[in-house]
């Protein structure tokens, strides 16, 4: 079952959050690079739900993951 942490209004360490952010950002990357789909969504999802759960450690951040054309990522 998924907690619904969009309205959690707990206060992290904005350098963990922003850290894990990196840190998914990096994998997204590399999972495209390999052409791991399922990977890269699941990295994408859990990206999702980091920028919910935490939207104001990044106030500019888009609501959702932007997605490059040269990205493949269905087999």
């Amino acid at each position: 079952m998924m907690e619904n942490t969009s309205c959690d209004m707990s206060v992290s360490d904005p350098s963990a959050v922003e850290s894990l952010a990196m840190l998914l950002d990096y994998a997204i990357a590399e999972g495209t690079e390999l052409r791991l789909p399922a990977f890269v969504l699941l990295m994408r999802m859990a990206s999702l739900e980091l920028a919910k759960s935490a939207p104001h450690e990044f106030p500019d951040a888009p609501g959702c993951v932007p997605v490059h054309d040269d990205e493949r990522v269905a087999p």
